[in-house]
């Protein structure tokens, strides 16, 4: 069957490509090539791209559309409906939400940002939450989202656990030297100093190091070396002053190349769980297109 994701999170709809075509499938992703590729994700997936400019991407998306059998959106309602219009009921279309597209953001998690662009973005938020995501959510054949945190959010969502490529991401043991103790991630969205806070006081022993992505990324196609530095991984993150209770990407991607995780719960996890394994999410949407009546298991 031929499978078409419009847009992408972090490199998952990439990864669902790459596993759906080892499937035998016909799965490509369009993406708009004028968003910076800070951390080289797309470079990584290159293969499983159609790489489209701006302007022309709507356009693509209605003319790979007419050959798809399933339409899989990435977030972005706004094509949801460009598409739902032109197509009719004729196209199966799969909205899929992975975090900050459902859930948003406050304006302390953002302190970069004007007050200008904060106001625009609290409108189309607003509009989003209240009007654009319910409507959006109407219209599609199915509603997925990344992490459970996110189901209350939605109507009838379903849960695909985020994927790991465990052909990139692995127990390869090619660190040189010691290993360091910790580390954690410092980006634009969370409030890192939470974190640390509540380390020490529960008196997690633990030397972590702090490293910034938005000032200093690391390149997708070398974050399994650099994780296999170090033993630990701390994922408690606090976002809109709540801490997310889910593994995150990074850390399900440091278990699989051998890491402990301290967890949210601030309990020690090993092992990358079963689920998120890429092929066996790549079973798991096949299951999902199958009671769409898209395909045969």
């Amino acid at each position: 069957m031929r499978i078409l994701h419009i847009l992408d999170a972090a490199g998952v709809a990439c990864i669902y490509s790459k596993y759906q075509q080892m499937q035998g499938h016909d799965a490509k992703v369009i993406w708009n090539k004028d968003v910076a590729d800070k951390y080289g994700i797309y470079d990584f997936y290159k293969d499983y791209l159609i790489n489209v400019t701006y302007g022309k991407f709507t356009e693509t998306c209605i003319q790979e559309g007419e050959t798809a059998d399933v339409i899989h959106v990435h977030g972005y309602i706004d094509i949801l409906f460009v598409l739902r219009k032109k197509f009719h009921r004729q196209k199966k279309i799969i909205l899929h939400y992975h975090g900050t597209d459902i859930r948003g953001l406050k304006k302390q998690e953002l302190p970069h940002r004007s007050l200008l662009s904060d106001t625009m973005i609290k409108l189309k938020m607003f509009y989003r939450k209240n009007i654009g995501h319910t409507r959006a959510q109407k219209l599609a054949d199915a509603v997925c989202v990344s992490t459970p945190d996110l189901l209350p959010l939605v109507r009838g969502g379903i849960h695909i656990p985020i994927p790991i490529d465990i052909e990139h991401f692995s127990q390869k043991n090619n660190s040189k030297g010691e290993l360091k103790d910790a580390f954690t991630i410092n980006s634009e969205v969370t409030n890192i100093q939470r974190a640390l806070d509540l380390c020490k006081k529960n008196h997690i022993n633990l030397n972590i190091e702090v490293i910034d992505r938005t000032k200093n990324p690391i390149l997708y196609a070398d974050i399994p070396d650099f994780m296999r530095g170090y033993r630990t991984y701390v994922d408690i993150r606090y976002v809109n002053d709540i801490v997310l209770e889910n593994l995150s990407s990074t850390a399900l991607q440091s278990l699989a190349c051998g890491l402990s995780v301290l967890d949210y719960k601030l309990q020690f996890r090993r092992g990358l769980p079963s689920e998120h394994d890429a092929a066996n999410v790549a079973s798991q949407l096949s299951k999902i297109y199958s009671d769409l009546g898209i395909m045969r298991l």
